[in-house]
């Protein structure tokens, strides 16, 4: 694991060693001192989420950490973004965390060679990829359920222009949980084999044991979207959310779109928060597992 770009790379025992070491880090068993480690967090995409998680992370287990801000460097000069961190290589930097709109700049980012070794973490790339969040999801559900093997999880939402959905479902894929996708035809995008898709809320309810519900991503989305028609057929509300489903959302949630007030002020909603908790203690396993094979 010198690289953390996608799911698929992943082994069934290397994530299996990321929630353990997560578990570790929650419960106090684990301590790690990185001072010798260099991290620097380069967001070319908004978050808050994310970033301010892997910083929190970086602080616990006391790796040095920077923040590169594109608008404010060399980029801006007419560097170009290989040669920026070349430069941050040799400066004596060892991971790079990395958010970018492009889906595929990271991975062809780590696969380049640099003046010392560095490892890349991608912290969200485009609409292809976004494995931390989906490692955060599986130790979220894994806490809870334990054996993810006879669950059914329905994933709503804009599926078609999700990297968390993408992420998860090839996650999930790996410990035999039963996926089901509920979306609008125009919302659905490239289906993914193994995978139910739904247009039917009902019936993508039926029996479910874990709801993920999807931000509407306006920002990537080219066509006029009917949000009244979207709220009728799709928002998660208190009278369609079946008693014991296990409400999920990677965030930010727009409010009263794909998710009712009335349920994010439920108890059932806290489930959205311990995503947000977790992802600490998952980023610190994996940063940890990445500064350790450093020798950092």
């Amino acid at each position: 694991m010198k690289h953390i770009i996608n799911i698929e790379d992943l082994t069934v025992e290397e994530i299996n060693q990321i929630y353990n070491r997560a578990s570790e880090f929650e419960k106090g068993i684990r301590k790690a001192n990185h001072l010798k480690g260099h991290v620097v967090n380069m967001f070319f995409e908004n978050s808050t989420r994310t970033k301010m998680s892997f910083e929190m992370a970086e602080n616990k287990i006391s790796a040095n950490k920077y923040d590169f801000f594109a608008d404010t460097s060399s980029i801006q000069k007419g560097e170009d973004l290989f040669d920026t961190i070349n430069n941050l290589s040799a400066i004596g930097m060892n991971v790079v965390v990395m958010r970018h709109q492009d889906n595929n700049l990271i991975e062809n980012l780590s696969k380049k060679s640099y003046f010392q070794e560095i490892s890349f973490i991608n912290a969200g790339s485009g609409t292809k990829s976004h494995p931390t969040q989906a490692l955060l999801d599986f130790y979220t559900m894994k806490k809870h359920f334990m054996d993810l093997s006879n669950r059914t999880v329905v994933i709503v939402g804009d599926i078609a222009h999700s990297r968390v959905a993408k992420s998860n479902i090839s996650l999930l894929k790996k410990f035999g949980t039963k996926i089901r996708c509920l979306a609008p035809e125009n919302l659905t995008g490239e289906k993914i084999e193994g995978v139910e898709y739904y247009t039917s809320l009902k019936e993508a309810f039926e029996e479910a044991d874990i709801i993920m519900a999807l931000r509407i991503q306006k920002e990537r989305i080219q066509e006029k979207i009917d949000f009244d028609e979207y709220i009728k057929n799709y928002q998660i509300t208190k009278e369609n959310l079946p008693y014991a489903a296990f409400l999920m959302h990677p965030g930010p949630v727009n409010r009263d779109i794909e998710i009712s007030s009335e349920v994010l002020e439920m108890q059932n909603a806290r489930t959205i928060l311990n995503q947000a908790k977790n992802g600490v203690y998952v980023r610190m396993a994996v940063l940890d597992t990445i500064l350790n094979l450093q020798g950092l």
